[in-house]
């Protein structure tokens, strides 16, 4: 997830953190941290998070990389 993306949506929308964690049914700290990317978010939350800016999750939540080893 770009936690710097998703901090200029809130901000484009003109919303604080605690205004859009009422709205997502979240505490204001649980919040805080999904946006500086130190928790992540589950998909019932990513969902709201997605409804509430209108926008598809993949806009603003990337799947992180992972390293797989080759089998030999």
């Amino acid at each position: 997830m770009s936690s710097s993306l998703l901090r200029e949506v809130r901000k484009a929308r003109g919303m604080t953190q605690k205004e859009v964690a009422i709205a997502i049914g979240v505490p204001q700290s649980t919040y805080c941290l999904i946006e500086h990317g130190k928790r992540p978010a589950d998909l019932k939350t990513v969902q709201k998070i997605c409804d509430l800016f209108q926008v598809e999750p993949d806009h603003l939540f990337v799947p992180k990389r992972f390293a797989v080893r080759k089998v030999k």
